[in-house]
């Protein structure tokens, strides 16, 4: 009986050791991951200097559903066997539904609480006792179900020709408040769970260009200034629980001089963003870019082009990360291993140690990150 309770007491104490929590488990998370080139103790509940991670990056994506299925003990031991130090889990998707249930009354309201992981603060807590670095990504701006649950929050559009102005029903309003604290509200809950990090996604208007419809922007402001403003809103609101916030960026930023019509302007952004990740998918770039004829049959010499635009873009602003998303998935042409690794090798021979694969099933060419070392 008396070695039971000390068996017990011991399991207690262990378990202490990588999570500290008030009753209602907000901002109260203290743990230390000990992992080859993680090693770390993070307080949210203090005041004092951002942290960012020690470490270099190295993650995967992971939809809501794959996190909340067996699947994930599969990728929890890809991890374990792999380069693999981090990842990043869906929390809100672009069609707007959580992989969690929130207390936000608007999520109630709209029908949002999908809990496609049952309980995401215990996997946080197992990725943690792993060694895992967990990144929160946030879907912002497209969101199809807030969108036509709340038409007033749907994004205003204009009929170049006639003048008409119609509601989207995918993307949702970027210059209003209630849209801003909505997407806050999320991330703010992603941390009391003890995710590490703040991701937004879609931080962005749609590409309408070419398109016979535009964008209406309140204010007279332009699509750059509206991002902008709500990134220095968000980084201000979560820099008070000492957490980095991220964000993704399409993959031409990196070159173009302007805001490529969408609001995203990369010299712009770093100069709020401490970690910034353009999406540098060779399948993404036209025929021709760089002067490649088909960019998606060259992955490193993509990668490599448009990183060294990246770099020079950053060239004086010491405190910003670039961490671009990789391909790992196929279009047109049939992605192995070895179109795997000349991407990675491109970035890591530019010095750019971090980064992240995608693949939208969250299924990776595990020949390119097992017993590998970058």
């Amino acid at each position: 009986m008396k070695c039971l309770k000390y068996s017990i007491l011991l399991l207690i104490i262990i378990y202490s050791v990588f999570l500290v929590q008030d009753a209602r488990g907000e901002m109260k998370l203290t743990y230390n991951l000990d992992r080859g080139l993680i090693k770390k103790e993070f307080r949210l509940d203090t005041d004092k200097k951002l942290y960012i991670p020690e470490f270099k990056v190295k993650g995967i994506y992971v939809t809501g559903w794959a996190a909340g299925s067996n699947r994930m003990n599969h990728l929890i031991e890809l991890a374990e066997r792999s380069v693999i130090n981090t990842m990043v889990i869906d929390i809100k998707d672009q069609d707007g539904y959580l992989s969690y249930i929130s207390d936000i009354a608007l999520a109630r309201e709209i029908g949002a609480n999908q809990q496609k992981i049952k309980n995401l603060p215990a996997l946080i807590q197992r990725l943690h006792y792993k060694g895992i670095y967990v990144i929160a990504r946030i879907a912002v701006f497209k969101d199809s179900l807030l969108a036509q649950s709340r038409p007033d929050l749907a994004m205003q559009l204009i009929n170049k020709e006639t003048g008409e102005i119609t509601r989207s029903s995918s993307w949702v309003e970027p210059t209003d408040k209630e849209v801003w604290d909505y997407n806050l509200g999320l991330a703010l809950d992603a941390v009391a769970m003890g995710f590490d990090e703040i991701q937004f996604d879609y931080i962005r208007y749609p590409a309408l260009a070419d398109a016979p419809i535009g964008v209406v922007i309140p204010d007279n402001k332009t699509m750059s200034e509206v991002i902008t403003d709500f990134l220095w809103y968000s980084k201000k609101s979560l820099n008070k629980y000492n957490i980095p916030l991220s964000i993704d960026v399409y993959g031409l930023t990196t070159t173009a001089k302007d805001d490529l019509g969408i609001g995203q302007n990369f010299a712009e952004l770093t100069n709020i963003i401490d970690i910034i990740s353009p999406m540098v998918y060779p399948s993404h770039y036209a025929e021709g870019s760089y002067g490649i004829a088909i960019p998606e049959s060259q992955p490193g010499e993509i990668i490599r082009r448009s990183l060294t635009d990246a770099k020079e873009k950053i060239k004086d602003k010491d405190h910003v990360t670039i961490r671009p998303w990789l391909q790992d998935f196929s279009l047109r042409y049939r992605y192995t291993s070895k179109e795997i690794l000349d991407q990675i090798n491109a970035a890591e021979s530019l010095g750019i140690n971090e980064w992240l694969l995608w693949n939208p099933s969250s299924r990776y060419t595990e020949e390119a990150i097992i017993n590998r070392h970058f």
